[in-house]
């Protein structure tokens, strides 16, 4: 059933239909959702655009925001207990035993609704946001046999299910992961090798995808988000603030809020020991309830659950931490950072597929090297070092450069 419709301009003469878990809109607070703002705005340029995806309460939410894009948005609700996006929890299990796939009900809608024929008819090309939307790459194939077809791999999830397995303690939660892994690897691979091309945001992801499926066809295109970030390096910062450090990122992400509990617990105790003034912001929706006690014990942690925008809090920042030890993918909370000149402080995890050591103030597991990084940040921040990674940033993640190369590639894939 075609839940809902939304008309927000004319088509252009190329038609593209995007197959995605979210609907983008401007302002969307998480980075999925920001790139592919980015991504249709590039686009837009040669294609019209009609974007697919299932009813849940955050698309529905999203067809009230403000539009990113001048195509039609089909909600797909599905049937039966999942209905609507109902029963998250069970959805998302459900997804993993599938191989981290689109849930059964979203993808037997394709082959249900009728209407949906007229609008994959005439497509000459269809994109799959995000991997588990890849796994329409058959069933797309039947529905719309004159499309070239695009994955765009926002991350590769068996690696991310992989690592949460190497992180876990327990055994049995060792084991429910790495069957999550060993189910995804099955499915991914046939995504990947399915689709016509692999787009993927760095060289690293691209071999963890080759890997994974030496047959695929991969690309790799940085996300384009430099002419985004309004900057102005000569802006001073105000003298009276405290020296601040960030972190930014959705905290009902099991990556994220671990990821600041260990830098709790293990960093921010020696930091503010070495500069009493010192303040973590840790800016992101949905703090979990262990996070916020454990923060409210520590007179110098704020945590701002949901803000409109984040760019006070960058506008404020010394330093900006990226404690992330499972996940995968390009982080664009560390690109964010460099584009505007902020030091970064990262595990290996948020530098991952982003430049080399020379970009960043530490690259560490060590609790005892990464607060002494920060340290070193506060004290005597490296002006000119900072200088030449937003440089590098700003060339590497162009806007202008990010559409040449993604356009190039979608007129190659359609020819």
């Amino acid at each position: 059933m075609r839940e809902a419709s939304a008309e927000n301009g004319s088509s252009a003469p190329r038609h593209l239909i995007s197959i995605s878990k979210y609907v983008p809109y401007r302002g969307i607070p998480h980075a999925g959702g920001q790139y592919l703002v980015q991504h249709f705005r590039a686009l837009e340029r040669r294609y019209g655009i009609d974007l697919i995806a299932p009813s849940t309460p955050l698309n529905r939410d999203a067809l009230t925001r403000p539009s990113a894009f001048g195509g039609r948005v089909e909600l797909l609700a599905g049937r039966g207990p999942l209905r609507h996006g109902r029963l998250k929890l069970a959805a998302d299990l459900h997804s993993v035993i599938r191989g981290s796939a689109a849930t059964a009900d979203f993808t037997a809608e394709f082959r249900r609704d009728r209407r949906l024929a007229g609008i994959l008819a005439d497509a000459r090309l269809v994109e799959f946001q995000w991997s588990e939307m890849g796994s329409l790459s058959p069933l797309l194939r039947r529905l719309a046999p004159r499309a070239a077809q695009v994955l765009v791999a926002h991350d590769v999830i068996t690696q991310r299910w992989r690592r949460r397995a190497l992180e876990s303690r327990s055994p049995a939660v060792r084991s429910a992961y790495s069957a999550a892994a060993s189910r995804s690897a099955v499915r991914e691979r046939r995504s990947l090798e399915a689709v016509d091309r692999v787009l993927v945001f760095s060289e690293k992801d691209a071999e963890i995808a080759l890997n994974l499926a030496p047959g695929a066809s991969v690309e790799v295109v940085p996300p384009g988000l430099a002419d985004v970030v309004e900057v102005d390096p000569g802006v001073a910062r105000d003298a009276d603030a405290p020296p601040t450090v960030l972190f930014t990122g959705a905290m009902n992400r099991a990556d994220n809020h671990e990821g600041v509990s260990w830098l709790l617990h293990g960093v921010w105790p020696a930091v503010v020991e070495a500069v009493p003034s010192a303040r973590l912001v840790v800016a992101g929706a949905n703090p979990p309830a262990n996070l916020v006690e454990q923060a409210a014990a520590m007179p110098s942690v704020t945590l701002t659950g949901y803000v409109e925008s984040l760019e006070p809090y960058y506008a404020g920042a010394d330093v900006m931490a990226v404690p992330l030890f499972t996940g995968a993918g390009v982080k664009f909370k560390t690109i964010d950072a460099m584009l505007r000149g902020i030091p970064v402080v990262t595990t290996s995890v948020g530098a991952e597929g982003l430049g080399g050591p020379e970009h960043y103030a530490a690259v560490t597991e060590d609790p005892q090297r990464f607060a002494r990084a920060i340290i070193d940040e506060l004290r005597r921040p490296d002006a000119d070092r900072a200088a030449r990674t937003r440089e590098w940033a700003s060339s590497r993640f162009g806007f202008e450069a990010f559409a040449e190369r993604l356009l190039g590639v979608y007129e190659e894939v359609a020819a």
